[in-house]
């Protein structure tokens, strides 16, 4: 291909890409703006044969002469189309960037005038997203739930800035949030998880003051948090990077997929507190999370996270049943002495007890499990592991599984 066909399929890609502007045309747009890096390096070679050239001008034939003017047309051509091609990234970059409107999950539509370099994180799904996403820098508030719960590799991460400074605690937002300490750090962008704690009414509390307050929605389902990573992109100013990360996750979510294709279906519940007993119902990402993994979830049919009785766990007869520790605070011994206290021996008959496929889930496993971050593929393999040990060549799986008790790298999720 000459160079003027070069210029021309380099037009053609950029009116196609101005075109379909849309979430991925930052990536586009990173793309030809190494075409045009390189295309502009191909000029500079040439500036610097034609200064050679002119250099022993005197000394070349006619032939020659005619030559470089030839070169210095195609030179002239070529810096020409730079120009334009230079002036066509600048009014997509303009187009793409900031200011932005969100609409997020509460459908509200939050400007952010310019690329934040404040932000607070109210809860650790948000905080992992930030960090994945590459807006570390920008952050200047976390909850204390997120230096508590969050898993690696983000924990060392967080741990270092807070040991820096960069980044202040303002609280839990699960429990008792400082709307002062929010104040205090002077944010130009606060990111949460929509339902989550006291998320909705931070929102609607800091919108008082001018705050852009986005809530992501990422506890309906799989494609919440993927859409949840992007929402997260477009607002800090790392769009290419949120669609990576998202790529990442599809791919992962694949494998897994496909390692437990034809293992047959397992009626399954995840507990996510033993008294009152809340687990994860219809709606929910974790209901995802137990179908992707070749599981039926027994409280499916119920929206959200719900209250169940001892009853119903046993109508239900769940093959096996996965219960978050909390903490330490429920184990399998506690998880059946509630059962006991309600229903009696009868509860020997549900059918992960009599099996004694009954799982409790510790250490940052538990956040892979429970928060909808970018960590979710990885929650979605260690579900799996349990529904299908043999689809993964594990042969005996632990009743506490722990990061220890199970090793699964963080890469592999």
């Amino acid at each position: 291909m000459d160079k003027g066909d070069y210029v021309t399929a380099v037009l053609a890609v950029l009116v196609i890409l101005v075109a379909s502007l849309s979430i991925y045309d930052s990536i586009q747009l990173s793309r030809l703006q190494a075409d045009v890096s390189r295309l502009s390096g191909s000029v500079s070679a040439m500036n610097s044969t034609l200064m050679t050239y002119i250099g022993y001008e005197s000394n070349l034939t006619k032939s020659a002469e005619e030559l470089g003017y030839d070169l210095s047309q195609v030179n002239s051509s070529l810096a020409q189309q730079v120009s334009e091609l230079e002036s066509q990234i600048r009014t997509i970059e303009s187009r793409i960037g900031f200011p932005v409107i969100i609409v997020d999950a509460l459908n509200r539509s939050v400007v952010v005038p310019s690329q934040p370099s404040r932000i607070v994180s109210l809860d650790p799904a948000a905080t992992e997203i930030l960090l994945a996403i590459g807006a570390s820098d920008q952050l200047v508030g976390i909850d204390n739930d997120s230096i508590t719960y969050l898993p690696p590799p983000f924990n060392n991460t967080l741990h270092l800035l807070v040991a820096e400074g960069a980044v202040k605690v303002i609280g839990s937002t699960y429990s008792s949030p400082s709307i002062e300490e929010i104040l205090s750090l002077r944010p130009d962008l606060v990111i949460g998880t929509a339902g989550w704690g006291y998320n909705n009414y931070i929102a609607e509390t800091l919108q008082q003051y001018g705050i852009p307050v986005i809530l992501l929605p990422s506890t309906a389902s799989l494609e919440d948090i993927y859409k949840a990573v992007i929402m997260a992109g477009e607002a800090t100013g790392h769009v290419v990077q949120a669609v990576d990360v998202v790529e990442n996750m599809s791919e992962a979510v694949a494998e897994t997929e496909a390692a437990v294709k034809g293992q047959g279906e397992v009626n399954a519940t995840v507990v996510l507190w033993i008294n009152p007993t809340y687990v994860a119902g219809g709606s929910t990402f974790i209901n995802d999370l137990i179908t992707l993994a070749g599981g039926v979830n027994v409280f499916g049919n119920l929206s959200g996270w719900p209250v169940i009785s001892p009853e119903e766990m046993l109508q239900a007869n769940p093959s096996l049943i996965i219960i978050m520790s909390n903490g330490g605070l429920f184990n399998v011994s506690s998880f059946y002495s509630w059962l006991n206290s309600t229903i009696g021996p009868a509860y020997a008959d549900i059918a992960a007890v009599k099996s004694g496929r009954v799982y409790v889930i510790t250490g940052w496993y538990e956040d892979v499990i429970s928060e909808p971050g970018v960590l979710v593929p990885l929650a979605l393999k260690l579900i799996a592991i349990l529904l299908h040990p043999q689809a993964f060549n594990v042969t005996a799986v632990p009743q506490i599984v722990s990061p220890s008790d199970l090793p699964i790298n963080v890469s592999e999720g």
